[in-house]
């Protein structure tokens, strides 16, 4: 059993914990944070008044992760799950993702009050394309985006939940 918490500036030290090399800070943050992650940088993130922003508490009440969900600008009946990371390894392949998936969905449905959520998943991260099945997510229409990431080029998808598939929150 996880719980959200909003994410505070002072919990960027998690951040540091957790992102070690510029791989990993591209696979969770895309390009809007630079390697190494500092206070600074999680504070304009945090400011950004269109992300609600959590930290994950495990049963034990330790930070184990950190997952956002954006208001969408281009279209108000969207939210966007992004930057959903179990930072601590030892929490991994425990079912976490999956309860935090659907916490996150909904909250972005009842809260929010959004039709749909959609994220983007880089097409080789196969464990993360399988929990979002799980929950409900399948891919969109959206043609894949390349990111440059070093020498290689990483596929992104775009998949979605939608409300009317998940009455559930009506």
């Amino acid at each position: 059993m996880i719980e959200l918490k909003p994410f505070k500036i002072e919990d960027c030290k998690y951040l540091k914990k957790w992102i070690t090399n510029e791989s990993d800070l591209i696979q969770f943050a895309g390009n809007i944070f630079t390697f190494p992650i500092d206070k600074k940088q999680v504070e304009i993130y945090l400011s950004d008044s269109n992300r609600t922003v959590f930290k994950i508490i495990n049963e034990d009440k330790l930070s184990i992760g950190i997952a956002e969900i954006s208001i969408l600008k281009e279209n108000e009946k969207d939210g966007k799950l992004a930057r959903i990371l179990i930072g601590e390894k030892t929490m991994r392949g425990k079912g976490i993702g999956t309860e935090l998936i659907n916490k996150l969905t909904e909250y972005g449905f009842k809260n929010l009050k959004k039709e749909r959520i959609i994220l983007n998943v880089y097409s080789w991260n196969v464990g993360a394309i399988k929990c979002y099945e799980k929950v409900g997510f399948s891919q969109t229409d959206k043609p894949i985006e390349f990111v440059k990431v070093g020498n290689e080029n990483w596929e992104t998808i775009e998949m979605e939940k939608s409300l009317i598939a998940n009455t559930m929150y009506n």
